[in-house]
């Protein structure tokens, strides 16, 4: 009797074992039902990795630029927002940019223009460098067109804008003039390796006349 009993002590141990088997309840599960899962990385800054869009560098309702302006048979329109500070050594280099680093100008404003005719496109910069004095102008403008001593930097130049294929102007046609404490200087050039220094110097002049529409 104490064998039977026994023996069917150890018959519901058993199966009361194997129940507990069939039912373990595993992971723990998510809403829905599903197993939970770990989270996909992000990058460290907070994004999925992806790099925005390059914007615009041509913003039409920024204030200072200007909208397209025709001189003569020329029209010129803008590719990027006038740039305008009182850095003036900043913007510039070589014995420009050292001159004016001892004599400081109240405002410069620095723009990009292109222009079409027939099948040549060109780049042009139009700079306005506002002195103190008349005579600090004309000493100024004496510098930039002197070559070798640097000038002010067009935006291209020093990176300020990036513009797919654009050429770089510094070297190519250059135009200057001056009114009272103003000193106008511009640079083009074409893009694709168009090839007419007539023609780009043309453009150049003509472009003096965009300076007083710029900021």
């Amino acid at each position: 009797m104490l064998l039977a009993a026994a023996l069917l002590g150890v018959a519901v141990a058993s199966g009361f074992v194997w129940w507990l088997i069939r039912h373990d309840p595993g992971p723990a599960a998510s809403a829905g039902g599903q197993p939970a899962s770990t989270a996909p990385a992000t990058s460290d800054n907070g994004t999925d990795g992806t790099s925005p869009s390059p914007t615009d560098p041509t913003d039409p309702t920024d204030p200072t630029t200007p909208n397209q302006v025709t001189v003569g048979q020329f029209t010129f329109r803008p590719m990027a927002p006038t740039d305008v500070t009182s850095d003036c050594a900043g913007v510039s280099y070589g014995t420009v940019r050292d001159w004016l680093a001892s004599n400081p100008c109240q405002q410069i404003s620095r723009g990009l223009y292109a222009t079409d005719i027939g099948d040549a496109k060109a780049l042009v910069s139009v700079i306005a460098v506002t002195m103190p004095s008349d005579a600090k102008a004309t000493e100024l403008k004496g510098i930039t067109d002197t070559d070798g001593t640097g000038n002010v930097s067009d935006m291209v130049r020093d990176g300020t804008v990036r513009l797919p294929s654009a050429p770089q102007v510094a070297g190519g046609a250059y135009a200057s003039a001056l009114k009272d404490d103003t000193v106008v200087i511009v640079e083009g050039s074409f893009y694709g390796g168009h090839s007419d220094q007539a023609l780009l110097d043309q453009i150049a002049t003509a472009a003096i006349g965009v300076a007083k529409r710029q900021g």
